[in-house]
């Protein structure tokens, strides 16, 4: 293994790389910078549901401004005009909550009514529930052991998987969340399929083991694996998941497939929060 292959790929270097990428690196850039922002760890609820996923039937209160601010900072960094005006005819408290559940059509309801192209709404505006997610990752990571593909803490199918460490452990992760939990190797988390013949292994020549697709002829569905040393950070997952876009393309065309939507959409409520006011006496 070296050193090129466990590290952690940067938005300049796949930018150099896929200039055609210039753009949506730019949004997940705006989003990296929102959820590292304090403030959405306020929003995390005291306790976690008792149900699966961690989040199911939460709520999220959140200040309108706040929403609004949010929006309108993700839709102008696509630097589509369409775009960013629909961002004042959104709710954004409506949006964020069907972000959470990925909601395609109340998604698709939201950009009709914005006056916003669908297919370019319809991609960004998921990422406006990952500053909270990702605050209740942090918070919460741990609290669910998930013998399953989708994350105990969102609901959503795992992203990519990591073989980490000297010991290899096979940690399935979450893109949204960052949910990082533990599972067997040489079995389908998606169905469960244990009998070796019924899996399958794509392995590309320039990283070799360090990077490929664990896939199942079951089910048809795929999970691309990387060897790392260390947990990668939410953030740095979806960047991981860009630059192995390669993998992605070599299982569609052996008809491996990445199940759509949430493994368990969690149904989050979002409210508004009063705004906070300061009087001076």
């Amino acid at each position: 293994m070296t050193s090129s292959l466990l590290s952690a790929p940067t938005a300049q270097s796949l930018e150099r790389e896929h200039p055609e990428w210039r753009a949506w690196l730019a949004i997940l850039a705006v989003a990296a910078d929102e959820a590292a922002i304090g403030g959405w760890d306020d929003a995390v609820p005291s306790e976690c549901s008792a149900r699966e996923p961690a989040l199911a039937g939460t709520t999220l209160a959140i200040e309108r401004t706040v929403a609004e601010r949010w929006v309108r900072r993700l839709f102008a960094a696509s630097d589509v005009p369409a775009l960013t005006k629909a961002a004042e005819r959104t709710d954004a408290l409506a949006l964020i909550e069907a972000a959470l559940d990925l909601d395609a059509p109340r998604l698709e309801a939201l950009a009709t009514a914005a006056g916003a192209p669908a297919n370019a709404f319809g991609a960004v505006a998921p990422l406006a529930a990952v500053p909270w997610l990702q605050a209740c990752g942090r918070r919460w990571t741990g609290a669910r052991v998930s013998e399953v593909a989708w994350c105990g803490v969102c609901g959503a199918w795992a992203a990519l998987a990591e073989a980490r460490g000297l010991e290899r452990e096979r940690r399935l992760r979450c893109m949204r969340c960052g949910g990082d939990w533990r599972t067997a190797w040489l079995a389908c988390p998606f169905c469960g399929n244990h009998d070796h013949r019924r899996l399958a292994s794509l392995v590309a020549e320039r990283t070799g083991e360090s990077r490929r697709v664990d896939a199942c002829r079951d089910c048809s569905a795929y999970v691309k694996t990387v060897t790392t040393l260390a947990a990668a950070d939410a953030s740095s997952l979806r960047l991981l998941d860009l630059a192995t876009v390669d993998l992605d393309v070599a299982a569609l065309d052996r008809g491996f497939t990445r199940p759509s939507g949430l493994g368990r959409a969690p149904h989050v409520t979002v409210v508004e929060r009063p705004t906070r006011r300061f009087w001076r006496l």
